[in-house]
């Protein structure tokens, strides 16, 4: 995903290459969070983080979508969607993008 969004001229860093594979999740949500990046996952436990984030008021921005529709999306499908956010006036005025398969 991070070098398809990297082709395509976006600023993406997979947080892997950050915080290593044992970082855990609030710690890594933050940091994207403090650096006001877009979190981009298909993670449960995630998705909990940005709802307790969401609850507390703190700013974030994410996109999300579930590990069940993942099976649902190609790449470019996928790609296509964050186009499609970035063109919107304002894409995050709710923190959290659900990306949903087109029916």
């Amino acid at each position: 995903m991070a070098q398809g969004l990297l082709r395509r001229g976006w600023d993406a860093v997979r947080t892997v290459d950050l915080d290593g594979e044992g970082a855990k999740d609030p710690a890594l949500f933050e940091h994207a969070a403090l650096l006001g990046r877009v979190f981009v996952t298909n993670d449960g436990p995630l998705h909990q983080v940005a709802l307790q984030w969401l609850r507390a008021g703190r700013a974030f921005r994410m996109v999300y979508w579930t590990k069940n529709d993942d099976r649902r999306f190609t790449a470019g499908q996928i790609l296509d969607a964050f186009d499609e956010l970035a063109a919107r006036d304002d894409p995050f005025r709710y923190p959290v993008y659900y990306l949903k398969p087109k029916a």
